[in-house]
């Protein structure tokens, strides 16, 4: 996992719940997310500009790319596209996803933040915090198809299986959810203070939304985004990452430098790892 604010990557044991190893990786790193073949992790660097890439086998940096701020990363669908939400630069930039090559760079205006995708990988769409809206963007041309306001500080987003597009507004209590064709606003699903970032169960029946200035986290039904239960995990809940065997969450605390370990059929707090300064995105092997 990684820490914002000490610029470090924590390996932590997830059958003794304690940090193995903490070493320094470069400046800024945020968000991580596994390459289109599942071998390598790619670590977005937004403070040292580049992509870190991570053998999964050996657990050793195989690789730098240069990108311009990467804070949020992530793959369009259909595997062509490589996309970058520049969060300090306010632009968006779209590469070929095979050679890591610039394509398409778009200034977005305040803060992208996070990234979600059209089932068809066509479209990405990105938060913009600073101006609490939405875009999307036509990827194989790089066009602005529309930008619209979703509520104050819009962070994390994603792509229900019927195409609807769900946002945690940040700024407020609820998450939105978004018609994926012009942006409008469907319906306001109450949360928690602090709305801020989306987990689906692997069978899909479950969202996990993190409340970040509350605490909490929000246990929906995938289907009818109807709230069925309330997690408690303080500190500022922020990223999120189920255990193999899908009983336990893992949650970065942005606000007290450790993460959260829950047992899901209980809802008890299991453990509280220390690890860096502002941990933010998480991956379990």
């Amino acid at each position: 996992m990684l820490n914002s604010d000490d610029d470090t990557l924590s390996v932590v044991s997830s059958d003794g719940y304690h940090e193995v190893s903490r070493v320094h990786i470069g400046r800024g790193p945020h968000h991580l997310i596994a390459s289109l073949d599942g071998r390598t992790l790619i670590v977005a660097m937004s403070g040292s500009n580049e992509l870190v890439l991570i053998d999964r086998t050996t657990g050793v940096e195989s690789q730098r790319v240069e990108a311009s701020d990467p804070y949020q990363i992530g793959f369009s669908p259909d595997g062509k596209w490589f996309v970058a939400a520049s969060i300090r630069l306010d632009r968006i930039d779209i590469y070929d996803a095979k050679t890591f090559q610039l394509v398409h760079r778009l200034p977005a205006a305040t803060m992208p933040s996070h990234i979600a995708f059209a089932r068809d990988g066509s479209i990405v769409f990105v938060t913009l915090q600073g101006t609490g809206s939405l875009i999307a963007i036509d990827l194989a041309t790089g066009k602005d198809l529309w930008t619209v306001p979703v509520g104050p500080s819009p962070a994390g987003i994603i792509t229900l299986p019927s195409g609807t597009l769900l946002v945690g507004i940040m700024g407020s209590d609820h998450i939105d959810a978004v018609d994926p064709r012009d942006g409008s606003i469907i319906r306001k699903i109450q949360t928690g203070n602090g709305a801020h970032n989306f987990l689906v169960s692997p069978d899909g029946k479950t969202l996990y939304v993190t409340n970040r200035v509350a605490g909490t986290i929000s246990v929906l039904d995938a289907d009818n985004l109807q709230v069925t239960g309330t997690l408690t995990a303080p500190g500022g809940p922020d990223d999120m990452a189920l255990s193999p065997d899908g009983r336990e969450l893992w949650v970065t605390g942005r606000w007290h430098a450790a993460i959260d370990v829950i047992e899901l059929a209980s809802g008890a707090l299991k453990a509280t790892i220390p690890v860096g300064r502002s941990p933010h995105g998480i991956f379990v092997y």
